[in-house]
């Protein structure tokens, strides 16, 4: 039995981890720094996937982090850099090892970094010109040929910045190009392969109109070739493609419907009228026609011509596509010739399946974007928000932890909070008005609703009656009716005017306390809250307005965070040395609490110090001493981490050489997964 992953697939799992960084309820994934304390040997050991790695050790020894923002995370590609005199693959839809293969490049242009898809590779030849962004026109663009014989697909480009922000020795990101993606033909032909020339495709011929060729006797379709190489056979050229090549009409083609010969010269006959009508010194083409044939549900129909090459017996060394068709589920092609061309071997030629819906409409699965990666700087001290002392010598990606220790001063208070209860935050959404409850049911009816539409069970619906008075949030038991709802609580308050929202929630919190009008104390924060949100109580429906967030007496957001324990007060003597052990007791060994000093900065005569793998807990009343520098300092304030221990998955973790933080740097990591 066997089973296949395809390439879409995984693109699409990458897609999906991007998008939750970026929607409303969004998932929360951190970067985070840990283990200050150096490792007692040169050798860098190998994470495990055990508990007591993953969240125990983790989170002992966990500093900080930072969360990652939408502009943090990209799909990655195989780099695969133009140089001169390589063979690139080509796009080929028999190709079961194309992804493995370079059959697409990036050029570096300085400031953007452009990157192509090889759809034709001149019959694997070298590649000696590079493609440029000169070449192309717009991002409508389909393909375009260097002087090397080879054609090449624009998909995007990506700035210097972004580059640099994820680019790896192995890998580059996909930026999407909109542009590409909504010109992208379904079921067009960009490529016809010769898989073998053929002999003595003789039935192609040029030259240069004059003025007695053109339209003769008054009719549209009629024209006189000539040249030496004119063939004078009846139907030698019938069926072939008449291409005016330059000069007025340049760029128009027509299928020859008949063609012959008698003592004046050689004519052919169009099978409709030039639109622009060709003039004296028009120049044209005559090539063998490529006839594309499909299952009839095509939209446009291809039209492809042959390219012949004299040195090589008459052979048809390419096809150029002069209408790429649409829609096509199924083609195969010949080249025309009639019997009178004598053709001794007859070509192969194949037309290539080009992605369902066209080139370029989807760069992620087009080129396997099989990987992302978070690209993030620990820039300085992040507004002052992490600390910027000692080292670190592991990282690793937490996602959706659950914040522990959080307050809000707020305004447009509504209501009366309860101790305990879950608060959550929401974008409320109007969707009916007039609606109906009391407190005696949890049914909530309202004629002007279309509640088989605008709600789902679980759903979190938030009412508010019409003078602000009161208000409710609650939870979709199930929809009786279009105009009928069972919430999972009977209403907290009758009205007959209540209008009705879509809560649209994307955090939660527990309410720990109320310390004046304007602060409340939370925990068990899940999500984001910011300045501006509105949350409201489950219980008793009282909602507020975010106008501060305040973590361990900082006002700051949940862009970063310090997962160490925190102390305030002041040195009696002494000062703590980096990573020593410091107690409280009467010694190490009794101690009562105990852990590990990763800084003590002083301002101002204050003492901020951070520990690490803390165990006990540290009294205010006491002192906190130091087993190496045998300092000491008095302690005031003491706070917990800032995130709920063991609360988020652990979803990689790597342990690094150390790095040394300074007030002047910022570190740039770069995360690389793959599937």
């Amino acid at each position: 039995m066997t089973k296949l992953t395809t390439s879409a697939f995984k693109a699409h799992t990458v897609q999906q981890i991007i998008e939750s960084v970026d929607e409303d309820a969004n998932t929360s994934y951190y970067v985070f720094a840990a283990q200050h304390v150096p490792r007692t040997s040169n050798t860098i050991p190998a994470p495990s996937d055990m508990t007591r790695t993953t969240t125990v050790d983790v989170y002992n020894k966990m500093l900080f982090g930072k969360r990652i923002a939408p502009n943090d995370i990209k799909p990655m590609i195989r780099s695969a850099e133009w140089t001169t005199g390589t063979k690139y693959a080509m796009y080929d839809d028999t190709d079961a090892d194309l992804l493995t293969k370079d059959f697409f490049v990036y050029v570096n242009e300085t400031a953007y970094l452009h990157v192509y898809k090889c759809l034709d590779n001149n019959m694997n030849a070298e590649s000696t010109a590079v493609p440029t962004f000169s070449h192309v026109v717009n991002s409508n663009t389909n393909m375009y040929q260097t002087s090397d014989g080879y054609r090449w697909k624009y998909m995007y480009s990506i700035t210097r910045t972004e580059y640099d922000q994820f680019a790896t020795s192995k890998y580059i990101p996909v930026v999407a190009n909109t542009d590409v993606e909504s010109y992208a033909v379904r079921g067009a032909i960009d490529v016809i392969k010769v898989e073998d020339g053929g002999r003595q495709y003789n039935n192609y011929t040029s030259g240069t109109f004059v003025g007695l060729d053109l339209r003769i006797g008054g009719n549209s379709a009629l024209y006189q070739v000539q040249n030496n190489t004119v063939k004078t056979t009846n139907g030698y050229y019938t069926g072939c493609i008449m291409y005016l090549s330059a000069g007025d009409g340049a760029g128009q083609y027509k299928t020859i419907a008949n063609n012959f010969s008698n003592t004046t010269g050689t004519f052919v006959v169009v099978n409709s009228a030039f639109s622009t009508p060709p003039q004296n010194g028009t120049t044209f083409e005559i090539n063998p026609e490529v006839d594309v044939t499909g299952d009839g549900l095509q939209t446009t129909n291809a039209v492809a011509r042959a390219l012949v090459n004299a040195t090589a017996s008459n052979s048809v060394y390419r096809v150029e596509m002069l209408n790429r068709g649409a829609n096509y589920q199924y083609h195969v092609a010949n080249v025309v010739a009639n019997a009178v061309v004598g053709v001794s071997s007859t070509a192969n030629v194949r037309p290539i399946y080009a992605p369902a819906d066209g080139h370029g409409a989807n760069s992620m699965v087009e080129l396997g974007a099989e990987h992302f990666c978070f690209g993030i700087n620990f820039a300085n001290s992040e507004a002052n928000t992490i600390p910027i002392l000692n080292s670190y010598e592991q990282i690793g990606i937490l996602k959706d932890p659950v914040f522990a220790n959080v307050a809000f001063t707020y305004s447009s208070a509504n209501g009366t909070f309860q101790n305990g209860e879950m608060v959550h935050k929401i974008k409320p959404v109007r969707v009916a008005v007039n609606a109906t409850m009391n407190t005696t049911s949890n049914t909530l009816s309202s004629n002007t609703a279309d509640f088989e539409n605008q709600f789902s069970p679980g759903d979190y619906v938030y009412l508010k009656a019409s003078n602000n008075a009161a208000h409710m949030l609650s939870t979709v038991v199930s929809i009786t009716s279009n105009s009928a709802l069972e919430l999972d609580s009977i209403g907290t308050f009758a009205c007959t005017d209540i209008l009705i929202y879509k809560a649209n929630t994307s955090a939660n919190a527990i309410v720990q306390g109320t310390t004046n009008t304007t602060h409340m104390t939370f925990s068990n924060v899940s999500g984001v809250f910011g300045i501006s949100d509105l949350y409201v109580g489950k219980t008793t429906g009282a909602k507020a307005v975010v106008e501060t967030v305040i973590r361990n007496d900082v006002t700051k957001g949940f862009d970063t965070f310090i997962q160490m324990h925190k102390y305030t007060g002041s040195m009696s003597s002494g000062t703590f040395t980096q990573n020593e052990l410091v107690y409280q007791g009467v010694d190490a060994n009794t101690s009562t609490a105990n852990g590990f000093i990763h800084s003590a900065d002083i301002n101002g005569g204050v003492a901020t110090i951070f520990l690490t793998n803390q165990i006990g807990v540290f009294d205010t009343t006491g002192s906190m001493e130091g087993n190496t520098s045998s300092a000491s300092a008095s302690l005031t304030n003491k706070y917990s981490p800032e995130l709920l221990y063991g609360s988020g998955d652990v979803l990689m973790l790597e342990n690094i050489n150390a790095v040394t933080r300074a007030n002047n740097q910022s570190e740039s990591l770069k995360i690389l997964f793959e599937f």
